[in-house]
């Protein structure tokens, strides 16, 4: 007599599924939340051209013994000073509560400007433990000239024409990099 043959080559394996809704509420969940928070991060950034390799071009300018005007920013004060002496070193005292004299700072710089009116960089040299509000601080006062402000005007070399200058400073440079 013949045995009777297995049932269990006949069925069909059983498919099995996997519930992949608890997986979506998650993604979904956690994309909103990730959307949600990056509305609080505030990204800001401080455009500043990077200090020039010397060139053959820079050694031209050297001749004429250029301003270069330095700020260099100390725990107790701000000098203004020029590698090439063409003005004579300032030295700015911090308020008592120790922040930044930006009036005494930007009347300064106005003296400065009046003296050079075409110049128009300025090398802000921090110190690496300055904090980023009193670099802010530096900048709004070395760029923006107030209403206030006596009339500084610089000739035009293409037109001839004297013109209203607009900015103190307007572009800085930010000569240590590596945050002394």
């Amino acid at each position: 007599m013949f045995k009777r043959p297995s049932t269990r080559r006949r069925t069909a394996p059983a498919e099995i599924q996997i519930n992949l809704i608890p997986m979506l509420d998650a993604l979904v969940t956690m994309i909103s939340f990730l959307m949600y928070t990056m509305a609080f991060l505030a990204f800001t950034m401080i455009e500043s051209p990077l200090p020039i390799v010397s060139s053959e071009q820079n050694e031209i300018q050297l001749k004429d013994k250029p301003l270069q005007l330095t700020l260099t920013v100390n725990d107790k004060d701000v000098l203004l000073w020029s590698p090439f002496e063409q003005i004579p070193q300032m030295t700015i005292s911090n308020r008592p509560d120790n922040s930044i004299d930006t009036l005494k700072l930007h009347e300064s710089l106005i003296a400065i400007k009046q003296k050079f009116p075409s110049e128009n960089k300025i090398i802000l040299v921090p110190k690496k433990d300055t904090s980023y509000e009193v670099i802010v601080a530096i900048l709004d006062t070395s760029k923006v000239l107030d209403k206030t402000d006596p009339i500084i005007s610089v000739k035009n070399e293409k037109t001839g024409v004297q013109e209203q200058v607009k900015t103190l400073f307007g572009d800085i440079v930010f000569g240590n990099l590596l945050g002394e």
